[in-house]
């Protein structure tokens, strides 16, 4: 039986954390609330440019978050029956976080009291979390 991770996804989705639209309107506040219609056409466009860098050089850099690799995984031996079975690695996408973000989450994680609660996932779903 596969591990899944106790984030909460079902809960979240109900709650309107996924929402397309949730999205587009937080991005587009960053944006200095330029229209949601502009927004998507460039975040679609960028999501078209991460495609086709991952499929021509097999590496993409975003600057000030990190890296997304396209990766094989090394080949495992299964059991088929009573059989010793070769499975071949198949191609994955790793996200590879740059190392200032990385710190500055393990800071923040260290701080007492509010600013230590980093999870904001438990106020959401009023529970806490594992």
């Amino acid at each position: 039986m596969p591990y899944t991770p106790p984030i909460g996804i079902k809960e979240l989705s109900k709650k309107g954390i996924f929402d397309e639209d949730r999205f587009f309107q937080l991005l587009s506040e960053q944006c200095n609330y330029t229209e949601k219609a502009v927004v998507k056409d460039f975040y679609m466009g960028f999501v078209r440019m991460l495609t086709q860098e991952l499929r021509t050089t097999g590496i993409v850099r975003l600057p000030h978050l990190g890296f997304i690799a396209l990766v094989k995984q090394k080949p495992t031996v299964g059991l088929s029956g009573k059989q010793r079975v070769r499975i071949d690695g198949k191609y994955m996408i790793k996200f590879y976080v740059k190392d200032t973000w990385r710190k500055y989450f393990t800071k923040l994680s260290e701080k007492s009291g509010k600013d230590g609660e980093l999870d904001p996932r438990e106020k959401i779903l009023g529970k806490q979390l594992e």
